[in-house]
């Protein structure tokens, strides 16, 4: 069956300030490793020699942690392996100038803005960054490239909560303006048959 498996990259170090992340490239913690090492052992055998590639985002988090799953994966005396792809139109929603921020150094700066991006998820674009809408446009077409290099395959997306949820809404049929509330843990997954 084909289909894809979207997978949420390991924790992060702490951030106690709880800074924006965004497209920021942070690596994974020590914990984000020994996670996607555990994930790998329960989830690979669920995928058995069914994953014809692994796409992930150009962010180290998220190259580790598809190096982490592909390196459990089973080689098939053929093939081996299924290639890892880096594909940036899977990296995290750009939140621009407000990256690296936490909200009050956000609200000082742009009184009013962290609220209004509340008020329309969806379309609010931080300064220099780019709405959920344009996230997800962006996403969809880098999976769209894909598909078509690998029409009959399932493959092993690995990403990031902002963009995941946007997949998931548009996959969902959710409204955007709630993608949000679509709940992610590090190092989760969730398959979309075919897609």
């Amino acid at each position: 069956m084909s289909g894809m498996w979207l997978v949420r990259h390991g924790c992060l170090p702490p951030n106690p300030e709880r800074r924006m992340v965004g497209a920021r490239d942070i690596p994974l913690s020590d914990a984000g490793r020994a996670q996607i090492r555990a994930m790998a052992r329960q989830f690979v055998p669920e995928l058995g020699q069914g994953v014809g590639a692994v796409i992930c985002s150009d962010l180290d988090r998220c190259r580790e942690t598809a190096t982490l799953l592909l390196e459990s994966l089973p080689a098939t005396s053929k093939q081996g392996r299924p290639t890892l792809h880096v594909e940036p139109g899977l990296r995290e929603i750009c939140l621009g100038r407000w990256q690296g921020m936490t909200k009050a150094e956000i609200e000082s700066a742009w009184p009013g803005a962290y609220a209004a991006r509340g008020q329309d998820m969806a379309h609010y674009c931080p300064p220099e960054g780019e709405s959920f809408m344009q996230a997800q446009r962006r996403a969809l077409a880098a999976l769209a490239r894909w598909r078509r290099a690998y029409p009959c395959a399932t493959l092993l997306v690995v990403s990031h909560a902002g963009i995941i949820g946007t997949l998931l809404a548009h996959y969902l049929a959710l409204p955007l303006r709630h993608v949000l509330q679509i709940p992610q843990y590090y190092g989760c997954r969730a398959f979309v048959p075919e897609w």
